[in-house]
């Protein structure tokens, strides 16, 4: 019965050749759109070359879609810009491009490319901030780097930014002390206003609450702990003499001594001075604690997370002086015990 059918259909279409143009233009079609199909589907899941360097490629704002992938073919990162821009249409990442500068290579498949595009994935650079570094060491860093330069760096840190632990800094103090030491990855189309609020949110997230209500607690404020735990971080080096250094400062305070602190002396002279001579310790500014009571007006570097819980949680003693000598603190309680720790270490 089945071989009856079959001999009838042929006679059939034996018969009526509109019949057999149309089933041999299906068969046509079913097989270039198997072709097509294959194709696309190599395409997007094979790169170009299995080269591996990358190389910059940059989105500009409001360019489009047939913009960007012409580049990348003209770039030889894409074999096709027709199938790129086919795929982010039917993949529905076609609005999703985002400018920005990416780094790109011609091994990277068509679907990690677009991926990256549509995510927003720039290129970045990663950057380390030392414990202890000033706005302006930072600054000089970032633009040996090549990321930004120094002095647009140091106009940033001179802005307002809406953060409550700022509230207790001088509109015309910069932002020293609150620039948190870190490693970060910074991208290469990063603004200096942008770096800077990075390292901002950074401090934000890591002076937590708790952190935040001790300092409160201890009479301080954030502020003021901010700016002795600067101090500390250029005082001493090791966390144990952290900690018993804070405990010093914060005795001082209590007792209305002053801090007479060499490091404070030496920050506003814009140079890293091994040595204070008598002429800098007669010189009056609001950073010199050998002539004002109390704090200095602002923080002298941006401390670390030890030295901010070292002034936070400090180890109280008897001790009143110390000093730093041969990589080792020795402490007072009396200015002769301090003395005689000057003309045995220091002189």
């Amino acid at each position: 019965m089945n071989k009856n059918i079959v001999q009838d259909f042929l006679i059939y279409l034996n018969k009526h050749r509109w019949l057999q143009i149309l089933l041999i233009s299906l068969a046509t079609l079913i097989v270039a759109l198997g072709f097509i199909l294959a194709t696309f589907d190599y395409f997007v899941h094979t790169p170009k070359q299995r080269a591996t360097t990358e190389q910059g490629f940059v989105v500009n704002n409001g360019e489009g879609l047939r913009a960007i992938s012409t580049s990348l073919k003209n770039k030889k990162i894409i074999s096709s810009d027709l199938m790129f821009m086919i795929y982010l249409k039917v993949s529905g990442l076609s609005g999703n491009i985002q400018a920005g500068e990416y780094s790109l290579s011609p091994s990277m498949t068509p679907i990690t490319i677009a991926d990256i595009l549509s995510n927003g994935k720039v290129a970045s650079r990663r950057i380390t901030i030392p414990e202890g570094w000033t706005i302006s060491q930072m600054g000089e860093y970032l633009e040996k780097q090549g990321i930004v330069k120094k002095v647009d760096f140091e106009v940033a840190t001179h802005k307002q930014y809406p953060y409550d632990f700022l509230a207790g800094k001088a509109s015309d103090i910069t932002l020293e002390g609150f620039l948190f030491p870190d490693t970060y990855q910074v991208s290469v189309m990063a603004t200096a206003d942008s770096i800077v609020k990075m390292m901002l949110e950074n401090f934000d997230r890591r002076i937590t609450t708790d952190l935040r209500a001790t300092a409160d607690k201890s009479g301080l404020g954030l502020y003021k702990t901010i700016v002795l735990a600067s101090i500390v971080e250029e005082e001493a080096n090791k966390p144990a003499d952290r900690k018993v250094v804070a405990g010093i400062f914060m005795a001082r305070l209590n007792e209305g001594m002053r801090l007479q602190s060499d490091v404070t002396v030496a920050y506003p002279l814009g140079e890293d001075r091994k040595e204070i001579t008598a002429q800098d310790l007669a010189t009056s500014t609001p950073y010199n604690t050998y002539l004002i009571d109390g704090l200095p007006v602002g923080p002298i570097c941006n401390p670390g997370l030890d030295s901010i819980t070292s002034v936070i949680y400090p180890e109280m003693t008897s001790f009143r002086y110390f000093i730093a000598a041969e990589g080792q603190m020795y402490y007072a309680k009396t200015l002769d015990e301090h003395n005689a720790l000057v003309a045995k270490y220091l002189r």
